[in-house]
């Protein structure tokens, strides 16, 4: 029988996730950064691996910044959270992921992105769970993760 995450760090944990969509989504960089380990790191296209306080700066300011009226009205949503144990006292966290945008020009509603997050959590020396890493997928280009058939896609070349 597989190892399972105790609830109270489960529910710690999935606060954590909230406080970092939170964050994220209200441009509140401080409540963001607190969520990561200081040496804790995000890798997101385009920005890439982006390492410590000035990398999640530089991801969040491109992220927030570089295309006005870009941002604003997002909304990050976590679901069908997976977690496992890692290590001493980390958490393996995998989930898919969509954002839900309202733009604020035409106040018109719609799905923006989706793609899955492959996150590790730990919990440090104060006993409060933080991120170690942060790694988003996009679904771009085709890159829906898939275990079934080929035949699936409905590509000419499922039977092979």
């Amino acid at each position: 029988m597989a190892l399972k995450v105790p609830l109270e760090d489960r529910v710690e944990i999935e606060e954590l996730m909230a406080r970092y969509a939170w964050a994220l989504d209200t441009g509140d960089f401080e409540g963001y950064a607190a969520c990561f380990a200081e040496d804790g790191w995000l890798e997101h296209w385009p920005q890439g691996k982006c390492v410590g306080r000035e990398g999640l700066k530089r991801a969040t300011d491109a992220l927030w910044y570089e295309k006005p009226n870009h941002y604003l009205g997002r909304q990050h949503r976590m679901s069908q959270v997976l977690m496992n144990p890692e290590g001493d006292n980390g958490v393996r966290i995998k989930c898919f992921w969509s954002i839900l945008q309202h733009d604020v020009v035409t106040f018109e509603n719609r799905v923006f992105g989706m793609g899955t997050w492959d996150t590790l959590a730990v919990k440090e020396a104060d006993g409060e769970w933080r991120f170690k890493s942060v790694s988003v997928d996009l679904w771009i280009n085709g890159q829906v993760p898939w275990k079934g058939e080929k035949r699936a896609w409905g590509a000419q070349d499922a039977a092979e």
